[in-house]
């Protein structure tokens, strides 16, 4: 997912809003846009598609076992050992059971997901743009 940051806030001209405006701006807008990647990602899906993936979000005991039985031994898979690397532990827990299972569950099913991040993200960047002057109250 792309961050919304100080730097997201230069590219689109918005690096002089009064510091007491930034981290709400900032977090009023990841939120857009992670919500605007999951209506676009939820686009031609199936509704057990769909269901699956909450569950996945959900820590959904039944999904999750149901999903990694599907996948086989994930504990050999190299995104889970960057997980378990990345919390700096040597077994997972299921935070990080959840983590790997959403990532991998998109890279199975929406290996798009790159591609309609990227969109999504400069779509929301050029509003911002045109939006600027509102923005800033000038």
């Amino acid at each position: 997912m792309i961050k919304i940051d100080e730097k997201f806030l230069d590219e689109v001209g918005l690096s002089s809003m009064p510091e007491d405006r930034k981290a709400d701006f900032i977090a009023q807008t990841q939120e857009e846009l992670e919500n605007r990647v999951g209506e676009r990602m939820s686009e031609g899906m199936t509704v057990d598609q769909l269901r699956e993936f909450d569950g996945i979000m959900n820590n959904d005991r039944n999904t999750m076992i149901r999903v990694l039985s599907q996948i086989g031994d994930y504990r050999q898979d190299e995104l889970y050992q960057k997980l378990l690397k990345r919390h700096g532990v040597s077994e997972g827990n299921l935070e990080i059971l959840g983590e790997y299972l959403s990532v991998k569950w998109i890279q199975i099913n929406r290996p798009d997901y790159a591609t309609i991040t990227k969109n999504v993200a400069s779509e929301l960047k050029q509003e911002i743009i045109e939006a600027r002057p509102a923005i800033l109250g000038i």
